[in-house]
């Protein structure tokens, strides 16, 4: 049997004689003896390490096969998924002034009315088949908990509904976090509120300049203090923002979190990110520091750093898998508060990406989106990566080009982060 084309190998440098492999495909991974690997490559390996090798995707029946599974996984995703997931943008009023927000030029007093929410519900009703198992909202703004009472006419209309066909209902929020309270918290679980992403952009002296209010108060202590509230209630995943001035500065965030009562166990998934830079129209042009692309060496070594910082600490961050784009995924989308529909929540207000609305229903976007764009580049095809990639971010490649014609290659990447996230698990994850 023939070693996967989507393994990846390194060495060991406190062993010697063995290697670690992993699967692209599969993301599985495992330390193995030399000897192991080339008795697999030459096709003498035992029956019982063949047998193993092959239950974690190290060894393939026919690599051809692979290949097209590998090619065809999103369609697989499409036809087995049971879930419709539909970002909700509610409205674009919010009560801060983060320097670098993406919506920039589109926030104001624009909501949702009631025709609109009504004629939502009415959609996602009709999305949602007889196949579907369970309906999950994101709510966004803005800042989505300054439209508290539509969440709720939105959830009160949709879940009993959704609960009445036999599935389940359930939603979260994306929220800066500021009116996150206990009071709103009691008030929406019964709703269906399952979690809240937060932000915080690093310690308190970083994260004010970049997150204050907008009449120039400091936000990190209300937060903190939110959190500390709600925590044991809710399943809160923290985010934060970084530029390559300041990521060195997030373990005294994380340092700080801990002092309050925030470790691992009180809190669910925690990731930072860069921020991007964004080029176009709608965001602020003045702002700088951010990342234009995942292969620059600065962000390659904030986002290791971060990354050991996060996994020795214990908190949970995301595992490597393939991690299909919303934009790929048919029963994923987002409706802005006007019922215009987009693929992804980064590209709501520009006109061109809108493939639809709840009224008329969802076009075909794949031309729109350059759907299976990655399928006619060789370098995607043939790519060891793929499983991980399937031609990266789109809105990335638009930020940097103008269009998405061309794919967000992220091999520069992975062959520089790749090995050291495999023993930062090693280490942290799956301690020997």
């Amino acid at each position: 049997m023939p070693l996967s084309k989507y393994l990846k190998y390194f060495p060991v440098q406190d062993a010697t004689d063995q290697v670690l492999l992993f699967s692209t495909k599969k993301c599985s991974f495992a330390q193995v003896p030399k000897t192991i690997l080339a008795a697999a490559e030459n096709g003498t390996l035992p029956d019982k390490a063949t047998e193993q090798l092959t239950q974690i995707g190290f060894l393939v029946d026919d690599c051809e096969k692979e290949r097209q599974e590998v090619l065809t996984y999103l369609d697989q995703i499409n036809q087995l998924n049971t879930r419709l997931r539909v970002s909700v943008i509610l409205g674009m009023e919010c009560n801060f002034a983060c320097i670098y927000c993406y919506e920039g030029a589109l926030k104001g007093k624009h909501a949702m009315n009631d025709a609109t929410a009504d004629q939502i519900v009415a959609y996602l009703k009709s999305r949602f088949g007889p196949d579907k198992k369970k309906m999950t909202l994101d709510f966004y703004g803005g800042e989505p908990l300054l439209y508290t009472k539509r969440i709720e006419y939105l959830a009160r209309a949709l879940q009993p509904w959704v609960e009445a066909q036999g599935a389940a209902f359930d939603f979260s929020l994306v929220t800066n976090g500021s009116l996150l309270t206990k009071k709103i918290v009691d008030r929406l679980k019964p709703l269906g509120l399952k979690s809240a992403k937060i932000t915080i952009d690093g310690p308190a002296d970083i994260h004010n300049t970049f997150r204050p209010f907008k009449s120039g108060e400091q936000s990190f202590a209300v937060i903190v203090k939110n959190i500390q509230e709600v925590c044991g209630d809710l399943r809160i995943n923290l985010g934060g923002n970084f530029t390559r001035d300041n990521y060195h500065c997030f373990p005294e965030l994380l340092d700080h979190l801990e002092e309050s009562g925030l470790g691992p166990e009180n809190l669910g998934v925690v990731k930072f990110d860069a921020v991007m830079q964004v080029n176009d129209t709608i965001a602020s042009p003045e702002f700088r520091g951010g990342c234009a692309s995942t292969d620059e060496p600065w962000l390659i070594n904030a986002s290791l750093m971060l990354r050991e910082e996060l996994l020795k600490r214990g908190y949970d961050f995301p595992k490597l898998q393939p991690a299909p784009c919303m934009v790929d995924v048919e029963d994923g989308f987002v409706v802005h508060y006007n019922g215009d529909i987009y693929k992804c929540v980064t590209l709501i207000g520009h006109e061109k990406y809108k493939t639809g609305d709840v009224w008329k229903g969802s076009g075909d976007y794949r031309q729109t989106y350059n759907l299976d764009h990655w399928k006619q580049e060789e370098k995607c095809t043939k790519c060891a990566y793929l499983p991980l990639c399937f031609g990266g971010c789109r809105y990335s490649e638009y930020q940097r080009s103008g269009s998405m014609e061309k794919v967000d290659c992220q091999k520069k990447y992975f062959d520089a982060a790749l090995e050291p996230m495999l023993l930062q698990d090693v280490r942290y994850r799956y301690k020997r």
